[in-house]
């Protein structure tokens, strides 16, 4: 199976920006704090709990930037 690079999971994240939002690179902040939040709610409507899971992802960031770093 073909890993999956940073490049393309920031791609990934940017298409979702610009599908759901109205989206200006000159305003990108704005952009992805209404996602972060948003995200904050699907945390609350499925009962998961975000703190626990950005934390989670937070250590998967580190682990793949280290991935990268190690891989060039």
């Amino acid at each position: 199976m073909a890993r999956t690079n940073n490049r393309e999971r920031a791609k990934r994240v940017l298409s979702a920006l610009m599908d759901h939002f109205e989206f200006e690179k000159e305003d990108a902040g704005a952009s992805v704090t209404d996602l972060l939040a948003d995200v904050r709610h699907f945390c609350d409507w499925y009962g998961l709990a975000h703190g626990d899971l950005d934390r989670v992802a937070h250590s998967h960031y580190l682990e793949e930037l280290a991935e990268e770093r190690h891989d060039t």
